[in-house]
């Protein structure tokens, strides 16, 4: 138990080492506010300037980033019934490169945001405040630290028409043009401009300081994990898993549990490394790699393989070295990380925001929020292993237990089959390919019933039997069906179609796609594969493109990590015509947000 318990502790040490070291140096900007008369007039102007001073060797993103996904700088002050506030005039930003970050639109040295305002005819005399909020995100030339809202305020007064006012500070005023008085219009009574980045989760907006919404919600992502498409290839083996390590007794299951948890918790902390930290790779991009999918392919064989006792199968003595075991803990920590791993090629609404708002964070949050993630993954398996005697209740031995194990095995070969139909030619990926995976989870319902009438006189088993098959074997045939017939002729994604399509004056969507994401293949089943959805799309003349991104060199992968930081899918952009920018659906979404979206 000592060595899974210091196992455990690694990641949470890790965490607070990487959090110490990307603290935050506290002198990178100093802001403030300045109003340019001593005092107001009742129908006069006056200006405000919020003056923002960035330490050198340090920059900001600018008020149009390079990236909208990345924090703007922004003004905002709020709504004053006695000042009419018009909208922020900014500077423009200048390009630059760095090696780390990439080329970034920014500012730095000072940085004057001016801010128009008239005060309101009639308006009463006495003192005003003035108050809002200003963000910034600032950055050196290898990492961008947590965005910073300092406040905003100005105290003055309103004084009667005859009052003496003088000039503030008029140099820092010299860059402001007097004619946008005449085109002044109250900002504060318009809808507020969307923020860029902005993510929401539970219906709240994530904000750069949001860590206990962020890290509940990590809590919350992790257990999800377990219930979402992408999960459902591994269920096979952790059945089995949780089976074997459950004849044991409760301390060594909860040894075997932890194993398992550490397994995850683990992996998550190395993709948090990857992506986030170090960015070797984008989320869910492992699967677009040969190297990757190659020998993962190969062990889902070996295991499937390791079930089919019943067959006598006999491989090579190198393969049994590395098959694992489900009741000793190098095999769980083993089962715990490629659970993991086949769980992470999609991404679904609310991880999608985590995901972006981890990487707008230090090293050490961004580390810590996945490491929860990978804590709430693993949570259910570490209770159930406290309780065993749930799974005791099954038979440990016998015939119908080699016969779930061997049923089991032709799932793998399923799982091993979705994932290696990556390898293929693009002639042989093609919709006909599904009907390969559901043969062989056809094989493991007849291979129930048969072994059912062979070792079993009792006509109501043979009927579970039966009937457990069907269950099995229908809803995989009815998908098959839609998947293998789908009823949208997509055009492939490459920029030259994407340019066509946009310059005709239509809608255009983009679906960001691969054979290897299951939560892909959801949406292409629930909503491109829903009649009356094809039809609306139609109806509207919208241009459907499938950016598919199976392989690592698919020429859609440049366009989704600009839309996208993480380059986590599935993510559908929406272009409407005479709109510069995508409106963004990421993870699983319904036939009615993509409408809504299109509207």
């Amino acid at each position: 138990m000592k060595p899974m318990l210091r196992l455990l502790g690694a990641p949470t040490f890790l965490c607070l080492f990487l959090a110490t070291a990307a603290a935050q140096p506290t002198d990178l900007a100093s802001s403030r506010a300045v109003l340019s008369q001593s005092a107001l007039r009742a129908g006069e102007n006056a200006v405000i300037a919020v003056v923002v001073d960035i330490k050198d060797g340090y920059h900001a993103q600018s008020f149009k980033p390079s990236d909208p996904n990345y924090i703007a700088f922004d003004v905002a002050l709020e709504p004053n019934d006695r000042l009419i506030l018009g909208a922020p005039i900014y500077p423009a930003g200048h390009d630059a490169e760095y090696p780390a970050l990439g080329r970034l639109n920014v500012y730095d040295g000072r940085v004057i945001v001016y801010v128009p305002l008239k005060v309101k005819d009639g308006a009463a005399t006495g003192p005003v405040a003035i108050r809002g909020r200003l963000t910034y995100q600032i950055c050196d030339d290898q990492v961008c630290f947590p965005p910073e809202s300092p406040p905003v305020s100005i105290e003055s007064e309103i004084v009667a028409a005859t009052a003496e006012v003088k000039a503030v500070e008029p140099t820092l005023f010299a860059g402001f043009d007097p004619s946008v008085f005449a085109t002044l219009v109250d900002a504060t009574a318009l809808p507020a401009r969307p923020r860029a980045g902005a993510q929401r989760i539970f219906g709240v907006e994530l904000a750069s300081n949001s860590y206990w919404l962020a890290f509940a919600g990590a809590l919350v992502v992790g257990v999800l994990f377990n219930i979402v498409p992408c999960v459902l290839p591994v269920l096979p083996l952790k059945a089995i898993g949780f089976y074997e390590a459950a004849q044991h007794s409760r301390g060594k299951c909860v040894a075997l549990g932890l194993a398992f948890s550490a397994g995850i918790v683990l992996t998550f902390v190395g993709l948090a490394l990857l992506v986030l930290v170090f960015h070797v790779v984008d989320w869910g991009e492992l699967f677009s790699k040969w190297w990757f999918v190659g020998p993962l392919t190969i062990l889902l064989l070996v295991f499937a393989v390791g079930q089919f006792g019943f067959f006598g199968v006999r491989v090579p003595n190198f393969l049994y070295n590395v098959t694992y075991k489900n009741d000793t803990l190098p095999g769980n920590l083993v089962h715990g990380v490629i659970t993991a791993l086949l769980s992470t090629p999609c991404t679904f609404g609310l991880f999608f925001a985590l995901l972006t708002w981890a990487a707008t964070q230090p090293a050490g949050v961004a580390v810590a929020l996945l490491t929860v993630v990978g804590a709430g993954m693993a949570a259910p398996y570490l209770l159930l292993s406290a309780f065993p005697e749930l799974a005791r209740k099954l038979p440990r031995a016998g015939e119908w237990s080699e016969v779930v194990k061997q049923m089991m095995g032709f799932l793998l070969l399923a799982t091993a089959a979705y994932f290696a139909k990556s390898f293929l030619p693009d002639a042989l990926r093609g919709p006909n390919f599904w009907w390969v995976i559901f043969a062989l989870i056809a094989a493991a319902g007849l291979f129930l019933v048969v072994r059912a009438f062979q070792i079993s006189q009792h006509g109501r088993t043979i009927a579970i039997a039966c009937a457990v098959a069907l269950l099995l074997v229908a809803p995989a045939f009815a998908v098959t069906l839609k998947l293998a017939n789908p009823p949208i002729q997509w055009t492939y994604y490459d920029d030259a179609a994407l340019e066509r399509a946009r310059s005709a004056g239509k809608p255009v969507l983009v679906k960001f796609t691969a054979d290897w994401c299951a939560n892909c293949q959801t949406i292409e089943l629930t909503v491109f594969g829903d009649e009356q959805t094809v039809k609306w799309l139609r109806q509207h003349g919208v241009t459907a493109i499938k950016a598919d991104l199976t392989k690592q060199t698919a020429p859609g992968w440049t366009l989704l990590r600009k839309l996208n930081p993480v380059g986590a899918i599935p993510v559908t952009a929406v272009w409407m015509p005479g709109q510069t920018e995508p409106r963004i659906l990421a993870g699983i979404y319904s036939s009615d947000e993509l409408k809504a979206a299109l509207q």
